[in-house]
């Protein structure tokens, strides 16, 4: 229906919860029938009983209110229960009235943790202390279980969440005995040390070793009725989030570009290929192609090895390995200084000057023995003069 059709107006007492019983109200109102006693009373067998419906002319009887009261009360405390959220849990003499619960009764476990689904017809048996045919829902939360070196049944407490942790050392191999209910599932974490296996199984059934490990590699277990089995999810093989140590080959997206500098993972294609990014405006060492104005050490004067020579070293040249100046020069008549443009690293070991073209001047002579930076000359006539030295 729609569920605009009806707004209900919520229950959160029951009727006449603060009336005075007995003077105002019968609680409980009895199952039996009351007529045998107060042929008037009101039961769960007869109702208001057949005395009330008579009219009192005619010998009838008025019913008494205080039965109406209590019988009010007891059918609006399950409805304000039930508006509240809540279900109720196993009652044995509820079960006892009603012979047993029927199949998809859903009771609220004593221990918070979840709900009991009833698949057995008049069941009597209580699923918080292990009552057979009950099926653990809407489970919630967990419980570490310690051991040690014997074998332990899990108590429904224990069974009743769906994450199920074990503690403590082994001493010995144990087995952990789980209910045989079909389909259920849980959540097994061996955080146990020791060097003995830890093996979840049914009472008669087989089971599965769980791998020692912690709360971020769980084992997953379900019971098929007769024995424990592994789901095929386990994540005992599995990676956790936090710190996980890889093995194999291990592989993932290659980032980009290859400048890329942030927190995300690198792998060799990332490497290399930034290695390639730092090094494409390096040269090789075999076979550089150079460009722009490369540079480099010069070498001492004299050298003679296989180092680069740099425009440096070959202007200073050696003594094994002169180099020439020369050009052309004005000098006037009488003594001349003439300095070099750029000095000799060493020594100018000499200097020949000849008179420019057309000249007639023949009293060219040096005055001194030339040094590194220049030579001193003297002509008879002004004019231009051409000259060359040799140096290192």
């Amino acid at each position: 229906m729609p569920s605009t059709l009806v707004t209900p107006l919520l229950i959160s007492k029951p009727f006449g919860f603060g009336a005075s019983n007995p003077t105002y109200i019968n609680i409980p109102i009895p199952v039996p029938s009351q007529i045998g006693t107060t042929v008037n009373a009101a039961s769960f067998t007869d109702g208001f009983p057949p005395s009330t419906m008579t009219p009192e002319a005619s010998g009838g009887l008025p019913f008494f209110g205080q039965d109406m009261n209590g019988i009010l009360y007891m059918v609006s405390a399950y409805c304000a229960n039930f508006a509240a959220g809540a279900l109720s849990q196993y009652n044995s003499t509820l079960s006892g009235n009603i012979s047993g619960y029927p199949v998809g009764a859903v009771l609220a476990n004593a221990f918070g943790t979840g709900l009991w689904i009833n698949q057995v017809s008049g069941n009597t048996t209580n699923p918080d202390t292990g009552g057979a045919g009950w099926f653990g829902a809407g489970l919630t939360g967990s419980y570490v279980v310690p051991v040690s070196g014997s074998n332990i049944t899990l108590t429904p407490a224990q069974y009743s969440v769906p994450i199920i942790a074990f503690s403590g050392t082994l001493t010995a191999n144990i087995n952990v005995i789980f209910p045989a209910t079909v389909g259920q599932q849980w959540l097994v974490v061996n955080e146990t040390a020791g060097a003995f296996t830890l093996t979840c199984k049914t009472a008669s059934g087989t089971g599965v070793v769980i791998p020692q490990t912690n709360f971020s590699s769980p084992t997953s277990l379900y019971c098929d009725s007769v024995n424990i089995q592994n789901t095929g999810i386990s994540t005992a093989g599995l990676a956790p989030i936090n710190s996980p140590t890889f093995t194999g080959t291990p592989a993932g997206p290659t980032a980009t570009p290859a400048t890329l500098n942030n927190t995300q993972l690198a792998n060799t294609a990332f490497v290399q290929a930034a290695i390639a990014a730092a090094l494409a405006t390096y040269a090789p060492k075999a076979s550089p192609i150079f460009t722009g104005t490369p540079t480099a050490p010069t070498a001492a004067p004299g050298t003679n090895t296989t180092q680069l020579a740099t425009t440096a070293f070959v202007a200073a040249g050696s003594a094994s390995n002169p180099i020439c100046k020369g050009g052309t020069i004005s000098l006037a008549n009488g003594s001349n200084t003439y300095n070099f443009p750029t000095p000799f690293v060493t020594a100018c070991i000499s200097v020949v000057i000849m008179a420019g073209p057309g000249s007639t001047d023949a009293t060219i002579f040096l005055q001194s023995a030339p040094t590194r930076t220049g030579f001193t000359v003297a002509v008879g006539v002004t004019g231009s003069y051409q000259y060359i030295a040799i140096g290192y």
